[in-house]
């Protein structure tokens, strides 16, 4: 409220209602996940209760302990899957519609291995989607559990 010197809090708060729901769709539309989803994430912090000095203090006690120190073995995997992943979603949103599959293709990936799950109505999605993943280099394995459901017809 301070640095665009508004003083109705309905208003700003309105304000950051409409981002957090464009930001929302556009991380939905680019990386298919919600950013809202707390089990996302390893540690959620409610600022509404903590203060963000408090916060910020936690995560650094956190980032300082032991425990949550990387072993560069294996960040290194983890992030060789999250590339890939990230190219495989890119390849399936460039190949396959939200006509074809209006729900989408999830994508997960472990140690070079690929997951595809989902739901379409189109029974060529499933082998479209599988030709796209493959033709990313780094994909070591297909796990296809991708399911066509056909639509119920006129005739239902």
């Amino acid at each position: 409220m301070e640095r665009l010197a508004v003083k109705d809090a309905e208003a700003i708060q309105e304000e950051i209602e409409r981002f957090d729901a464009g930001h929302s769709r556009a991380m939905r539309a680019a990386f298919n996940f919600d950013w809202n989803d707390a089990l996302l994430y390893h540690m959620v912090l409610n600022t509404a209760r903590m203060s963000v000095d408090a916060c910020v203090k936690t995560i650094c006690q956190l980032a300082q302990h032991p425990d949550f120190q990387d072993d560069p073995a294996i960040t290194s995997a983890a992030l060789a899957d999250k590339l890939l992943q990230a190219k495989i979603n890119s390849a399936l949103t460039e190949h396959i519609s939200l006509v074809m599959a209006p729900n989408g293709i999830s994508v997960s990936v472990a140690d070079g291995k690929v997951t595809l799950a989902g739901t379409c109505s189109n029974g060529a999605v499933r082998a479209k989607a599988e030709k796209a993943a493959r033709g990313i280099a780094g994909v070591a394995e297909i796990n296809n559990r991708i399911i066509s459901v056909p639509s119920r017809g006129s005739g239902f």
